[in-house]
């Protein structure tokens, strides 16, 4: 009986998302999340990265329970070659799907990290072991194969207007520098302001990021500011 009854509902499509617009209906849900997010956890302004994407997780999961996405922390990323990576939170429309077709990638933007750590959400420190959260997205090892993906800056100092600024200058200064890398750093890695600041709470940018292999990812930047 049990059996019969699994059968029933294996893999069953959602008739009410059309073909092609999940990615759509899903960034549209992560704004709308990240808003309560914020309400709920502003003044986290020395919480870890771990710890704020533990709770982030559990709030895409809970305020998700009538929609056909999965948010799964810590999900493997696997790379053709060398050892397989994790991207913060995967998103899956099925439980029995093996890839994520959208991930998640967050940093923490603040003045009290360590100098080697302080660009993270950009690029880490060791070139040829990539910390950063777009240089990971650029190498593939994140998003993999992937051609839409997000990264979420948990703003804990200053403003998301003062991080905007940061993030494009260490970008430029990765576009300028005559430095041994294998990525292909330009202008079109450099966060695009299509918020124009209208909302303190939560800053949108977009970037159409070059990867390793030459393909294109386009990178959805979200500004929680917890200030």
């Amino acid at each position: 009986m049990l059996k019969d009854h699994h059968k029933s509902i294996y893999n069953i499509p959602n008739p009410s998302i059309k073909k092609g617009s999940i990615t759509k209906k899903l960034i549209v849900f992560i704004e709308e999340t990240l808003l309560v997010f914020q309400k709920h956890f502003k003044g986290e302004v020395d919480t870890s990265e771990e710890v704020l994407n533990e709770h982030l997780g559990k709030t895409l999961n809970y305020l998700s329970k009538s929609l056909p996405f999965i948010f799964q922390q810590e999900t493997i990323q696997k790379q053709n070659k060398g050892q397989n990576r994790k991207v913060d939170i995967g998103v899956f429309r099925h439980f029995a799907e093996i890839k994520p077709f959208f991930t998640i990638e967050a940093k923490r933007l603040t003045t009290s990290l360590p100098a080697n750590r302080e660009k993270e959400y950009v690029t880490g420190y060791n070139s040829t072991k990539p910390s950063g959260g777009i240089e990971r997205f650029k190498h593939n090892v994140h998003g993999v194969d992937l051609t839409e993906s997000a990264l979420v800056a948990y703003v804990q100092k200053e403003n998301s207007k003062h991080w905007f600024s940061k993030v494009n200058s260490w970008i430029t200064e990765l576009m300028v520098e005559e430095m041994k890398t294998l990525l292909n750093w330009n202008s079109n890695d450099l966060l695009i302001n299509t918020c124009e600041f209208k909302d303190e709470r939560l800053t949108k940018f977009v970037s159409l990021n070059e990867k390793i292999d030459s393909a294109k990812i386009s990178l959805n930047h979200y500004f929680l500011n917890l200030n």
